[in-house]
């Protein structure tokens, strides 16, 4: 999710779950023009962000703090867990990220769903 979009708010609302924005963190590869149009799906967008110290501990503890909330006392009927991941634009940082904590996820048997909503808008350019 690209948290410069006019309905990240609306979503993130709606979603009632874990929010993360990981746009200040990590290194952003809109900069690099090879990498601009190309989103978080892309192998050389994903190995770029995943490449970047700090993430995959970011990735790691996004995934133990879903895995809390689903298998948790306070969830024994095993509602849906919502985890937002932001960045500004949505399409390269969060994408990436997204895609590995699903990865995380799915190697406990953990049922993931994954959904970009921004991946497919134009760039931002602010």
């Amino acid at each position: 999710m690209g948290t410069l979009h006019d309905d990240a708010l609306k979503l993130i609302a709606a979603h009632d779950g874990l929010v993360y924005n990981v746009g200040d963190k990590f290194r952003n590869p809109h900069h690099d023009p090879a990498m601009r149009e190309l989103t978080g799906l892309d192998e050389p967008v994903r190995d770029h962000v995943l490449q970047t110290p700090g993430v995959m501990w970011e990735v790691e503890r996004i995934a133990e703090s879903a895995k809390a909330i689903v298998y948790g006392y306070a969830n024994r009927h095993r509602r849906l867990v919502h985890v937002t991941v932001a960045c500004r634009g949505g399409r390269h940082r969060s994408v990436a990220i997204a895609e590995s904590v699903a990865e995380y996820l799915r190697i406990d048997d953990t049922n993931v769903e994954v959904e970009h909503h921004h991946v497919d808008r134009p760039v931002v350019q602010k």
